[in-house]
C-alpha cells in the first residue's frame, strides 16, 4: 500500500511543483491589490475634482475607456472631454471591488455609483464595471474600464 501511495505522489509532483512556483506569494497579491486599490480611489477623486494630471499619470496611452452609454474613447479623447467639462464627475464611489493578478496584468471587477454630468445630461447611475491594469514601465496602469448599468 506504501508504494502504491509513494507511486501515486511521484507521478503527480510532475504536474503539481510548476502550477505552485507560477503562483505569486499571497503577500504579494495581497500588496498588488491594495496598491490597485489606492490607484482607483485616486482616480475616482482626481475625475470628480477635474484634476486631469493625476488621471492622466494612472492611464495607459492605449486606454480603451468605455462608457456605461456606449461611448467609446482614446485616453487623449477622455481626458480632452474632462478637460473641457464635456463630462463633470460629482461623485465617483467604488464597492465591491476585487482584484485578480495574473502576472503583469490585473483584473478589476466592482460596483460604482456616479453623478455626472455628460453631454449636457446629468446623470445619477449604478454600475458594474471590468477593469484591465497592467504593469508598464514598472507602474500599473489602467489599459480598459467597462461598466455596465445595474438593472431596475
Amino acid at each position: 500500500m506504501k508504494k502504491c501511495v509513494l507511486f501515486m505522489i511521484s507521478m503527480m509532483l510532475p504536474a503539481i511543483l510548476p502550477a505552485a512556483a507560477a503562483r505569486p506569494e499571497p503577500q504579494h497579491l495581497r500588496s498588488v491589490e491594495l496598491e490597485i486599490k489606492s490607484l482607483e480611489a485616486r482616480r475616482f477623486q482626481a475625475l470628480t475634482e477635474a484634476d486631469v494630471p493625476t488621471p492622466e499619470s494612472l492611464l495607459s496611452d492605449d486606454l480603451v475607456y468605455t462608457h456605461a452609454t456606449g461611448w467609446r474613447q482614446t485616453k487623449a479623447e477622455f481626458l480632452a472631454s474632462v478637460r473641457a467639462g464635456e463630462i463633470q464627475y460629482h461623485s465617483f464611489t467604488s464597492a465591491d471591488v476585487k482584484v485578480r493578478v495574473y502576472g503583469s496584468t490585473a483584473v478589476v471587477t466592482g460596483r460604482a455609483s456616479v453623478k455626472a454630468r455628460a453631454k449636457g445630461q446629468e446623470l445619477n447611475v449604478e454600475l458594474l464595471f471590468l477593469e484591465a491594469f497592467v504593469k508598464q514601465d514598472d507602474r500599473w496602469q489602467l489599459v480598459a474600464w467597462q461598466p455596465t448599468r445595474v438593472g431596475p
